[in-house]
């Protein structure tokens, strides 16, 4: 009946979590999007575009050559977006502050955030402190698996997407073939750009994947650090009560 019981806690924390992060989801998912339309989405419907145009011949064979560029330049412009608007745009702030003055107000917000959330976790999982150390080690395990889920899939994904390029490139019949020379070890960056613009596209997508898997794994530890308060609330409850 006790792992039941625990089964069940972890049921509600689970479901208070989800339901909770839906209030604060709308900011995320719209992120999601943007990344999606602007680095793949977008590249990938404009490359289909002008190769279809190229072999119906209304453009030039040459086109193809500024095909990488045109794939690399989008992810670029929304890098630079998000640095502007959501990064740089703080730098005049800490600078009437200073930089401690305005690392100690972002401390104060995430800690009233933390009080807020603890509070309502507490009333919506009613559990003792034995109960709240099962559900914290558990929650813990999922995150260290969700991490490590994140890193596979990142992996994988530049497998994938690697392979799509070069079959695109053959597809696409280019005469530029990848040379490899035995004088330079990136002797292949010297004779063919494009497949360094390939590269470097990659290795974008691959760093924004990255970046929104763990977005997203620490959000949720920042519930598992209120579970930790919970508990340690309870711990101080019993400790005063026996004194």
């Amino acid at each position: 009946m006790e792992e039941k019981n625990h089964y069940e806690l972890y049921q509600n924390l689970i479901e208070f979590i989800s339901s909770h992060i839906q209030g604060e989801r709308h900011v995320v998912n719209r992120r999601m999007l943007n990344v999606f339309i602007w680095c793949f989405f977008l590249p990938a419907v404009i490359s289909a575009t002008i190769l279809l145009l190229v072999k119906l011949g209304i453009f030039p064979r040459s086109v193809r050559s500024y095909l990488d560029w045109l794939i690399l330049i989008l992810p670029i412009f929304y890098s630079l977006y998000v640095l502007g608007f959501e990064v740089l745009a703080q730098v005049p702030s800490a600078f009437r502050k200073g930089k401690v003055a305005t690392s100690l107000t972002q401390i104060v917000k995430e800690n009233e955030w933390r009080q807020r959330v603890a509070e309502l976790m507490s009333r919506s999982v009613s559990a003792s402190e034995e109960q709240w150390e099962w559900m914290i080690a558990s929650f813990r395990v999922d995150l260290i698996a969700m991490k490590n889920r994140t890193r596979y899939l990142t992996a994988l994904a530049g497998a994938v997407f690697f392979l799509l390029m070069q079959g695109i490139d053959n597809l696409t019949d280019t005469e530029d073939k990848m040379g490899w020379t035995k004088t330079a070890i990136l002797g292949w960056v010297e004779t063919s750009p494009g497949y360094a613009s390939q590269f470097v596209g990659l290795a974008l997508f691959l760093v924004l994947l990255h970046l929104s898997g763990s977005q997203t794994h620490q959000s949720l530890y920042r519930y598992l650090n209120c579970a930790e308060l919970i508990r340690k609330g309870k711990q101080d409850s019993k400790t005063s009560v026996s004194g």
